[in-house]
């Protein structure tokens, strides 16, 4: 017999997804509200509710990637039901029906690259910075944790998320450039259709802009970085530690060593941890995180 908690917050999140203009199926939000207000209730039970519009239809390929955003946005707001949610999609996969079909986790890859891992931290402006980045970070333990189970969204891994974000973290260093063309380019943007009698608010929306730009590529923009990169170190280290070979698309960054996974750029990195350690401009709780890397980076290599 199931007893649903009643929880304020899990409701007024449920009912907003309802009244989406594109709000995601019924029996997808029934499911998901079912699983997180309902500890008794076995994670493969919701995810053949989420799924059983597409068991009862025919088609042999059901379009089932309308969870996707559903699912995410549940995992960036309750970071205490990221496990459960992990066993949610596990047992989803599972689900026999349609040859399988569903354990393709067909357009979720799709999905992570363009909605997901498409993060960009406000470190000023953004009133919802602190949930923003709590959500960057549920979302990067529940992709290690996902990779871990082994299962392999449409046959791939998820070590390529943890190549970008540990690389965009620990290598990129936009706050040590003074010129930015992109940038420039932008604003000069502005100067089209520019009226003489209004120079005063052009300068104005010049100012505005040019600070929206640059507070994205501010030394304090790893308060949300680091912790969202912490995630792989703490659940994927080891398996980090041992690749070898293509990390896919490279760019030019603070790394001036061969391309691809190394033990030689895990030591980068770990020497990135610690320099993060000591930026007076960052958070304390993110340089003690930082530190913690180190120190973790560091017991990995002497265990291999």
């Amino acid at each position: 017999m199931h007893n649903p908690i009643r929880n304020p917050e899990y409701e007024a999140f449920f009912k907003a997804k309802s009244e989406d203009d594109w709000p995601p199926p019924a029996h997808m939000i029934d499911a998901l509200r079912s699983l997180l207000t309902d500890p008794s209730l076995p994670a493969s039970e919701a995810a053949k509710q989420a799924a059983s519009v597409y068991i009862q239809q025919s088609d042999v390929y059901p379009d089932y990637t309308s969870l996707w955003p559903l699912l995410f946005d549940t995992i960036e707001k309750f970071t205490e039901q990221n496990d459960r949610l992990l066993d949610f999609l596990v047992e989803f996969q599972r689900i026999p029906d349609h040859n399988g079909a569903f354990h393709e986790l067909k357009g979720l890859t799709e999905y992570l690259v363009e909605f997901v891992f498409d993060y960009v931290d406000h470190p000023f402006y953004d009133t919802q910075r602190d949930q923003k980045r709590q959500g960057w970070v549920n979302v990067n333990a529940f992709t290690a944790k996902l990779h871990n189970t082994g299962i392999r969204p449409e046959g791939r891994g998820q070590l390529h998320h943890a190549s970008w974000v540990l690389r965009k973290t620990l290598e990129k260093a936009p706050w040590e450039v003074f010129h930015h063309e992109d940038i420039e380019e932008d604003l000069d943007s502005l100067q089209d259709g520019y009226v003489e009698d209004y120079e005063g608010e052009l300068d104005e929306e010049y100012n505005e802009k040019r600070d929206h730009f640059l507070e994205e590529i501010d030394i304090r923009t790893l308060n949300g970085w680091i912790p969202g990169a912490a995630q792989w170190i703490i659940l994927c280290g080891k398996e980090i530690y041992g690749m070898e070979g293509s990390m896919g698309k490279e760019w030019s960054t603070k790394w001036t060593g061969p391309e691809g996974w190394s033990k030689e750029r895990w030591a980068f990195w770990r020497q990135r941890f610690e320099w993060a350690s000591s930026v007076t401009a960052l958070d304390r709780k993110t340089r003690q995180l930082a530190r913690e890397m180190t120190h973790e980076m560091k017991r990995i290599e002497e265990q291999a």
